[in-house]
């Protein structure tokens, strides 16, 4: 997936990211693609470029007809310092149920 990382005003400029979301448990349905929100929370402002690279875990569950909604908590980035929390409902066109644990591989680029 393609992921966009934008800081605050005046806390730099926008990032780039590849990912890959991958989840172990239960999925039934399908899904056709999706878009995420998520708030970045990290232990200091002005996160450097690239700081959010690396692996996240964490629990997920959605339910979905037509748009759906979702809750993700990752933890990662660098020393297991960054949280990802979504910000608002996960936008989707399924008809889905998934229960697991995620992983999330940012790569800077």
């Amino acid at each position: 997936m393609r992921c966009l990382y934008q800081p605050s005003p005046g806390q730099g400029p926008p990032q780039n990211y590849d990912g890959a979301l991958n989840t172990v448990g239960v999925s039934i349905g399908f899904s056709a693609g999706s878009v995420l929100g998520w708030a970045v929370f990290a232990p200091t402002t002005g996160v450097p470029a690239g700081a959010l690279a690396g692996e996240y875990v964490g629990v997920t569950g959605t339910a979905a007809v037509g748009v759906g909604g979702g809750a993700n908590v990752l933890l990662g980035g660098s020393n297991r310092t960054i949280a990802l929390q979504p910000v608002s409902l996960q936008g989707s066109a399924a008809v889905n149920v998934v229960a697991g644990v995620s992983a999330l591989q940012l790569r800077w680029r």
